[in-house]
């Protein structure tokens, strides 16, 4: 199915630094792809601007390949449908995450990890069949009809975070039984820190110790539904209390120039540390904290179709849901909310609100 209309969103043309204006976002018209018999086509309603958007308008990672039209975690409306789909109709409303598609033949697919799949396709700064691929930051999308999930009735457009942030703190419970019996530790109270509190909660997991630099989010830590609070000073030293204190430390937030040795060191013995964010430096480890202790390093990236079911529906039960700040789907609200987020305003996610009715 082809199609002669065009798509517009808002796009990144070189690296954004946020004094330089000529850099930000600017207006960008193109034609969409064919639309293959395995896709739909979604009218964008709201996407949130994540954290990893920031990484590769500025090239932070360095897999930046510009002209870059960001956003991984959208929901919108089907308004159309490849000959071969079957699960969705016009008018549907779905959710859409870091991942747009997969083989579904490899190893990683046919064990429900479709998101390792060798051959999958990323959201935005992708590539299928010669065509590179955009993001929510535009009116519409297309993308494989199985990566796109049915959004449950109680979740709103403007909880698109869910389907990025909620989906990358949520796994790691999922993978590691974390629950009733755990006692997990949040390092950063931000936009991946505040969804795993609540995970956490959700959980009910026995201790959940919210960790920050500066005592300034206690109180929404507290509310989100911790209950204890650690101060992680600039020096990376923290109150001995917390030695070997927790099960489980989710770095959901770390600094250029954290001390990730005094973090293994709040693990218990043979517990786990689990990488959220994604640093832009190396990780440096003394390897006797982690040797001695039998601490376990892992990571966790996103999740498959399943997994995003899964938590869209935890969620809808349980009332999890992003804390978001909106801004308009106008030139100037969503460079403002690039730079927002850049500058750590957001409380806790910045979400583009009506982005398929682009104004600009």
């Amino acid at each position: 199915m082809s199609s002669s209309e065009t798509f517009v969103g808002y796009a990144g043309l070189q690296s954004f630094v946020l004094d330089d204006a000529s850099t930000h976002l600017q207006p960008m018209t193109f034609e969409p792809r064919p639309l293959e018999s395995d896709e739909i086509e979604i009218e964008v309603s709201a996407c949130g601007i994540c954290g990893s958007d920031i990484h590769q308008l500025t090239n932070g990672w360095n897999r930046a390949t510009f002209p870059i039209i960001p956003g991984h975690e959208f929901i919108g409306k089907v308004t159309a449908v490849g000959s071969g789909v079957k699960q969705h109709e016009l008018g549907d409303r779905v959710g859409v995450s870091p991942v747009c598609r997969s083989c579904g033949d490899c190893e990683q697919c046919n064990q429900s990890r479709g998101q390792f799949c060798p051959s999958k396709v990323t959201t935005y700064n992708g590539s299928f069949k010669g065509h590179k691929t955009f993001g929510g930051y535009a009116n519409k999308v297309r993308v494989q009809a199985k990566w796109a999930i049915a959004i449950p009735d109680n979740i709103r457009d403007i909880d698109a975070p869910l389907l990025c942030a909620g989906i990358t703190t949520y796994l790691p419970f999922k993978n590691h039984n974390i629950g009733k019996d755990t006692t997990v530790g949040i390092l950063g109270i931000g936009g991946l820190g505040h969804l795993a509190i609540q995970w956490a909660r959700a959980k009910q997991c026995k201790k959940v110790l919210a960790i920050s630099t500066s005592d300034r989010k206690r109180q929404d830590a507290m509310e989100l539904g911790a209950t204890d609070f650690m101060i992680l000073n600039k020096d990376g030293t923290y109150d001995a209390q917390y030695q070997k204190s927790v099960d489980v430390l989710l770095v959901c937030g770390s600094g250029k120039d954290t001390n990730w040795t005094n973090l293994v060191e709040l693990v218990k013995v043979a517990g786990k540390l689990v990488l959220i964010d994604l640093p832009e430096k190396p990780l440096v480890i003394e390897s006797s904290a982690v040797v001695y202790n039998s601490v376990s390093i892992c990571g966790t990236f996103v999740g498959d179709q399943d997994d995003l079911k899964e938590m869209l529906d935890f969620a809808s039960e349980t009332g999890v849901r992003p804390w978001v700040t909106t801004v308009d789907n106008t030139l100037d609200g969503v460079n403002g909310g690039v730079k927002d987020l850049i500058n750590g305003k957001g409380h806790y996610r910045i979400v583009i609100d009506g982005v398929g009715r682009q104004k600009d």
